[in-house]
């Protein structure tokens, strides 16, 4: 048997061993990631990974939520995506509603302010029950979460109040009538 053969048996099964750690070892990159999500945690925001807005082609992004402070009657399940193109009928420039469902009127002055103060690489908001998020490519770092935190501690309690359905009279909900007399 040739002398190299035990060294080639040796070093073959430490690659084997070795190879496979290596692999499953974080990039440079997902520990980037996992540093920008953990910051927006202990900010209190919420990470969650979307599918990206069909202009922008396959795969997801990571959506920062701001959570509402009081969910109640809030009008949810609206969005603005970023588009392909600009275009006059777009509700700002290059943004338009997810699925033609629009927000209240009166949210949307805010949201045109929070657009302006998004990051380059921000590609849809989200309005869901879990709250106001922002989705983003992270690829500006932390400058543009910076920007995001900054955007959403700043408009969403202004947009959630504007997507607050008004309180009916009646049914027993507060200030349904207390002592008017009329009333009775």
């Amino acid at each position: 048997m040739p002398s190299w053969l035990p060294l080639f048996m040796i070093l073959l099964a430490v690659t084997l061993v070795i190879g496979p750690v290596m692999w499953l070892k974080p990039s440079s990159r997902d520990r980037r990631l996992a540093s920008l999500r953990q910051s927006a945690a202990s900010s209190g925001l919420k990470v969650q990974m979307v599918s990206l807005p069909a202009s922008q082609g396959e795969g997801t992004a990571a959506v920062y939520f701001s959570q509402w402070r009081n969910p109640r009657r809030l009008q949810t399940g609206w969005g603005l995506e970023l588009q392909r193109m600009s275009h006059e009928m777009h509700f700002d420039d290059v943004w338009d509603w997810r699925k033609g469902r629009q927000a209240p009127e009166l949210a949307k002055k805010p949201l045109k302010e929070l657009l302006e103060r998004l990051p380059a690489d921000a590609t849809a908001i989200l309005c869901n029950d879990s709250g106001l998020g922002v989705q983003w490519k992270e690829r500006s770092g932390d400058g543009g979460l910076k920007a995001i935190q900054s955007a959403l501690s700043d408009l969403r309690p202004v947009i959630e109040e504007a997507i607050r359905e008004p309180q009916r009279n009646g049914g027993g909900e507060e200030g349904a009538g207390g002592d008017d007399p009329s009333r009775r």
